[in-house]
């Protein structure tokens, strides 16, 4: 048997709260960069490893028309096209390996083999704040195009929520965005993209799971039972009474392929691109950049739409469309980033 390393938790029950010999938690550091109006600008980012994930989001809310920029990454580099004069929000994966000059002050950092858990008050987790559950799309005889999600309160981080979509099974949803902006985040929208090129499958009416995770602790500390970490402030960054987004980073690689059928309308088409995804109906996908519109701007159609999702019964690829109303200047989804994940506890 391996050594056991790591930090186990219990409640007053005796039930396992937290166990880092079986679980890794994987944390956000979350920063920003700001645009000097460049078609390409590279941005020098040490935290930036070679296995590390990256997705750059939009700090703003521009309704269905919000959009973030193409983004690439490599080690210590980030790379935005034409990221403007905006400021937008970069978040880095922590694989609970970064050296100890990466470390908050505060926080766990433990090892068990392969399995890592990096908390600290620089790396920090993710807890799941909100949930639920919507259906739109086709139901015959109308079609429901838009959802719009309220959050019971608003979240209060200077930081974008991220939200993470799963479905009971066809998925094919774009235009996505977060309501509300710096300090008052109050909810999200997202459009069903209805397509006879996908079969028989746009007639379905989709039924689509979401939770919504931030940085800011949802819940009090464990009191005596459990663990917290708080920062050099004593504000509460982790407890294991929380319910922590675990965070599998992208499945399978870092960008899209050309695959698939494109869908074609008289001029209109969307390039279709694929990339496999982790085969798991438990997994949902990160909503942010991902589903959110690309700005292009030197056209006369400059946002474009991303919108994608899931074949029915099959969750093998994750499809992705780019929105081409003029048929020139095509886009792809490569360079857009997103991660899998999970709540630590069912929802």
């Amino acid at each position: 048997m391996a050594a056991q390393y790591g930090l186990r938790t219990r409640d007053a029950s005796g039930v396992v709260t937290l166990d880092t010999t079986v679980t890794p938690i994987r944390s956000l550091k979350m920063m920003t960069v700001t645009g000097n109006g460049a078609f390409d600008q590279y941005f020098s980012i040490p935290e930036i490893h070679a296995e590390s994930f990256v997705v750059v989001d939009s700090l703003e809310d521009r309704g269905e028309y919000t959009y973030s920029p193409a983004a690439w990454y490599s080690t210590g580099s980030l790379q935005l096209r034409q990221p403007q004069t905006a400021t937008w929000q970069v978040m880095i994966l922590s694989r609970g390996a970064e050296s100890a000059g990466g470390a908050g002050t505060y926080g766990i950092r433990t090892r068990n083999n392969s399995i890592l858990t990096q908390i600290d008050s620089v790396n920090r987790a993710l807890t799941v704040r909100y949930s639920g559950q919507f259906q739109f799309g086709q139901q015959s005889p109308a079609f429901i195009q838009w959802a719009d999600i309220n959050f019971p309160a608003a979240i209060t981080t200077y930081e974008r929520p991220l939200v993470f979509l799963n479905a009971a099974d066809y998925m094919m949803v774009g235009n996505f965005s977060v309501k509300g902006g710096p300090g008052n985040w109050t909810g999200f929208r997202l459009k069903a993209w209805p397509f006879s090129a996908h079969g028989a499958a746009w007639n379905q009416f989709m039924t689509i799971k979401w939770f919504c995770s931030s940085q800011q602790a949802g819940v009090t500390s464990p009191g005596q039972y459990g663990a917290s970490v708080r920062d050099g402030a004593g504000v509460l960054l982790f407890a294991t009474t929380m319910n922590i987004t675990s965070l599998n980073s992208q499945p399978a690689s870092n960008s899209f392929v050309q695959a698939g059928p494109a869908l074609t309308g008289g001029s209109w088409y969307a390039p279709s691109q694929q990339m496999p995804w982790t085969g798991s109906y438990d997994d949902y996908v990160l909503a942010n950049a991902l589903f959110s519109c690309t700005n292009i701007i030197q056209t006369t159609q400059p946002i474009r739409a991303n919108f994608g999702g899931f074949w029915p019964g099959n969750r093998g690829i994750l499809q992705m469309y780019v929105d081409n109303g003029s048929g020139i200047n095509p886009l792809t989804a490569n360079g857009r980033t997103l991660f899998a994940a999970r709540p630590m506890r069912p929802l």
